[in-house]
């Protein structure tokens, strides 16, 4: 027997998406997420360091995170926020700063387990390949096909109020060992870069202007060193640098929170480049020596025994330079885009990537597919499931 639920794609399992499926997932929706990684979490994604668990890149809370805070109320983990004082170098005053006692994979794990609970399905290793629409001619009802689409399903009215009649949608995915999966939804959620979503919806009929306001959107990638050392390299939580560097930030994270139980001093050093800068194409051990030789700058007397491991990750599309210049959450009946190019970070010193920001427009993207797909009565058969819902 088929699923008579609404059903949504959500594309990324970062914070953004994970966030968009737990909401979805308890009014009512068939929510099935794709990544491409092995792990959850996008930007905000974990490795066992020690007998913890530590972002691959720096995070923190700000008390001004109200909708992040929020969140963690509602999953549960509100104990397990803790409030630190850091120092950040050439500051007089202390921020203070927070973060969970197991770390955010726990608000990752959360989210997950809510998600599956609520009958969502999480994919991992699906990376998307091609977006597509069913063609309208081919929607009939449930008694005449598989499509799930109700008999006076003839349109949908999409945030600007145009009627078109409404598709269902084709997800293709490529598996790890380069096998094809395809998922068919009434709803699609992307929540990765727009670069990579006008690549792949060439097949769709997206106006022009959408398409291009997708291109001008640029970004400036990430690398960032996660070293664990021996001993603590400096006084300070977050220190900028001052000449050039292929880093421009170090974030010495137990500074703020304490040894724990990572078995060593846990150090970040943050770099943005644009694409073009040689060191982006070079392997991790190159790039390892290029920041270790300007860390050497800051402190003379560090030797490479005195690092106990490392670890590099990269983030292609990780700071958009750019904004887009209109509205791109909808740009079809059914198809939405929640990208962190639309996300205003409000970071000051660009010290870390803030979350607050990515989590409000999450919910807010959610409560507006919920609306419209409301707003649409009789348009598929799972629109009766989820009006008893309500």
């Amino acid at each position: 027997m088929s699923d008579p639920r609404p059903s949504i794609c959500v594309v990324g399992a970062g914070i953004s998406g994970l966030v968009c499926a737990w909401e979805l997932s308890r009014k009512g929706f068939a929510v099935q997420v794709v990544e491409q990684h092995s792990t959850a979490g996008g930007m905000l994604a974990s490795m066992r360091i020690g007998h913890e668990y530590l972002e691959l890149l720096p995070h923190h809370i700000r008390k001004s995170d109200r909708n992040l805070i929020s969140l963690l109320k509602e999953l549960g983990l509100q104990d397990d926020l803790a409030w630190f004082d850091s120092l950040w170098y050439g500051r007089v005053g202390r921020k203070k700063l927070g973060y969970l006692e197991r770390g955010f994979h726990s608000l990752i794990s959360a989210l997950s387990q809510e998600i599956t609970d609520s009958g969502g399905l999480i994919h991992y290793g699906y990376t998307v390949m091609d977006i597509s629409q069913t063609d309208p001619a081919d929607i009939s009802s449930p008694q005449g096909g598989s499509s799930g689409v109700s008999a006076g399903a003839s349109s949908f009215s999409n945030s600007t109020g145009t009627d078109m009649p409404y598709p269902r949608y084709q997800i293709a995915c490529v598996l790890a060992d380069c096998t094809t999966v395809v998922i068919e939804t009434d709803t699609v959620l992307f929540t990765a870069s727009c670069r990579n979503f006008a690549h792949i919806t060439h097949n769709l009929l997206i106006p022009t202007d959408y398409r291009d306001a997708l291109m001008d959107v640029t970004y400036k990638a990430n690398m960032c060193l996660l070293l664990l050392m021996k001993t603590q390299f400096t006084g300070c939580f977050s220190r900028p640098i001052s000449f050039e560097s292929p880093f421009q930030r170090m974030i010495e994270h137990t500074n703020l929170v304490g040894a724990r139980r990572y078995g060593g001093h846990v150090l970040y050093l943050s770099g943005s480049f644009v694409t073009s800068h040689p060191l982006w194409t070079q392997s991790d051990a190159e790039v390892f020596q290029a920041f270790f030789k300007n860390l050497q700058l800051v402190n003379p007397t560090i030797v490479r025994s005195d690092i106990l491991n490392w670890r590099l990750t990269r983030n292609r599309y990780a700071t958009p330079t750019t904004r887009p210049g209109n509205q791109l959450l909808a740009p079809l009946p059914g198809l939405y885009v929640n990208s962190l190019a639309m996300v205003d970070d409000g970071g000051e010193d660009g010290s870390e990537y803030r979350m607050d920001p990515c989590v409000a427009l999450a919910r807010q993207t959610a409560r507006q597919i919920e609306q419209e797909y409301m707003s649409a009565p009789q348009k598929i058969s799972g629109s009766a499931a989820i009006d008893r819902i309500f």
